[in-house]
């Protein structure tokens, strides 16, 4: 069986190394980001069982969340979205990892 894809989309250089990194080594297949631009060519480019998406807008208005919307429902990602803790958004907070967030949390939404 082939490792899961997860594409990890994060501006900041140090945070999307470190958590590729760790991805990889749990045997995740993993390809990164840095904006949403980038993001959206890759996901073009292939298909991901997983999104770890830090949003740049809100997340109504993400260029991410609105190319996804146009996709089949059979090739859609599990997104879960890196949220810093001062933004209190309620509706998103089910599918959401606190910044910043241990291994042990981010393996389990990716399990979910």
């Amino acid at each position: 069986m082939s490792p899961v894809a997860v594409l990890v989309v994060e501006d900041y250089a140090d945070l999307r190394s470190a958590i590729a990194e760790t991805l990889v080594r749990h045997h995740y297949a993993c390809d990164t980001a840095t904006n949403t631009e980038d993001a959206i060519v890759k996901l073009r480019e292939r298909h991901y069982g997983a999104i770890l998406l830090s949003p740049c807008l809100p997340i109504k208005d993400d260029p991410v969340m609105q190319f996804l919307a146009t996709s089949q429902p059979e090739e859609l990602p599990k997104v879960i979205l890196m949220r810093d803790p001062s933004i209190d958004d309620e509706e998103d907070a089910g599918r959401s990892l606190l910044k910043p967030f241990n291994n042990e949390e981010l393996f389990r939404k990716l399990a979910e």
